[in-house]
């Protein structure tokens, strides 16, 4: 097994590129810093002096570096599919921010980079590794569900007017770019198929900015499973982070995913023969003939029991060592990634109210 640590550097040290720098940076055994690069000198400053290597704040120059192996891109999400192209293009490896795409030409882009530069490409969905995202396909696995049917997830954030330049079309921004890849990567997995049909509404509910800050995602796979996915900045009463229906129970997790609810049949309980009945039913009558089921309620803890967004980024670098070091398959599949920008492109489609750029 090669330990040998991976050099790296972060462009664009905003806030998704600073917790880049800080995770890689402290995980030392494997990634050792040696450029950053933005158009604020104060930020590169910062960040040089409290983990080390160079300043930059022209891109050419932060490529030209030789030390430099693995590049993360975190610029403004219109620029990701170029840069990553640019420093490819300089003989990097390269880690995309998501969205990795925001428009159809930039997803056209990926999909030529990603055959020309085979292994040398990675796409940042790091929320594939949240603790309780984990758990719940782990518990699916187990069938103690059943045949999933029903696969729903929500991120409802704090009711409010976000105002940032991510509530601007023209900066790449919205929902959609925003949580969609993410929510949309989750679904995929839990899907556990090609999708076959898509529908979606998206709407301006509080935002001042022109772009959507309310998206509700139907997915349909081929295997009939079907995938809801929601996100907003309007909901003021939240739900469940994640529901799982079954043919033989359900799972809940709430949107603080420190806990999942499981109500499942007994492992051993099949059901009996039956058919239905042209009659109707004598008053007082109940309309299912099974009597009491053998139930099982569990609630168990999420784990492992800690901060979500810093597990994402440990499990993240991680990953990406063994996979550029040692060989073994980053759990994030490019084409999973590309399939998250070609749906996209649908929704976007779907809603032609927006002025979505590209």
């Amino acid at each position: 097994m090669n330990s040998h640590p991976i050099p790296f550097g972060v462009v664009g040290l905003g806030r998704i590129g600073m917790q880049h720098c800080r995770f890689f940076a402290e995980n030392c055994e494997h990634y050792l810093p040696v450029a950053f690069c933005d158009l604020d000198a104060v930020r590169t400053e910062t960040v040089v002096n409290q983990y080390g290597g160079k300043a930059h704040a022209d891109f050419t120059a932060f490529l030209a570096d030789p030390a430099l192996e693995l590049v993360i891109i975190a610029t403004p999400s219109l620029d990701h599919a170029r840069n990553a192209e640019q420093a490819l293009a300089a003989g990097k490896i390269v880690l995309v921010e998501k969205p990795i795409g925001v428009t159809a030409d930039d997803y056209r882009l990926l999909q030529r980079l990603d055959h020309k530069y085979p292994g040398k490409l990675y796409f940042c969905h790091n929320h594939r590794f949240e603790p309780a995202f984990e758990n719940m396909r782990a518990i699916i696995a187990t069938g103690l569900l059943g045949n999933v049917q029903v696969v729903k997830l929500a991120r409802h954030h704090t009711f409010g007017r976000r105002n940032d330049w991510q509530m601007r079309l023209d900066h790449g921004g919205g929902q959609l770019s925003v949580w969609g890849p993410h929510l949309l990567d989750q679904g995929l997995q839990l899907l556990g198929a090609p999708v076959r049909e898509v529908s979606s509404y998206l709407r301006r509910i509080l935002t001042p900015g022109d772009a959507d800050d309310h998206v509700r995602i139907l997915l349909t796979g081929e295997n009939d499973v079907i995938a809801e996915l929601e996100i907003s900045n309007a909901v003021a009463l939240p739900g469940p982070y994640g529901t799982i229906f079954g043919d033989r129970g359900t799972l809940v997790c709430d949107q603080a995913q420190k806990e999942l609810r499981l109500k499942y049949l007994a492992p051993d309980f099949r059901w009996s023969a039956a058919t239905t009945s042209t009659t109707f039913p004598a008053p007082g009558t109940h309309w299912t003939t099974d009597g009491a089921l053998p139930w099982i309620e569990e609630v168990r803890p999420v784990v492992p029991a800690t901060n979500l967004w810093n597990q994402v980024e440990i499990e993240l670098a991680r990953h990406l060592f063994e996979a550029i070091r040692n060989g073994i398959p980053f759990p994030v599949k490019n084409a999973d990634a590309l399939e998250v920008v070609r749906l996209t492109e649908i929704v976007k489609n779907q809603n032609p109210r927006f002025n979505w750029i590209g």
